[in-house]
């Protein structure tokens, strides 16, 4: 396997962690308060979904920067002869 795609799967896969570790906490919480509120099915699910992506996109893009960085330092260490 090359050496993008390796980076590209270990990315994936950290993203993927992240993503559970943050995401698996705020769903508990939003429908917590959904419930709180009454809200119904319908409600609950627009409010899920419309928090969890702005998180999302918000992860997806520190993650993409972080690795961008690191894989640009790492080409940028090798000698050009």
């Amino acid at each position: 396997m090359n050496q993008k795609k390796k980076l590209a799967i270990r990315e994936a896969i950290v993203d993927t962690a992240v993503g559970t570790v943050i995401m698996a906490p705020l769903n508990f919480v939003i429908i917590s308060i959904c419930f709180s509120l009454s809200f119904n099915a319908l409600q609950t699910t627009i409010a899920c979904t419309s928090v969890l992506f702005f998180i999302a996109v918000a992860r997806k893009a520190t993650v993409r920067l972080y690795f961008e960085k690191k894989n640009d330092a790492r080409t940028n260490t090798r000698t050009v002869e």
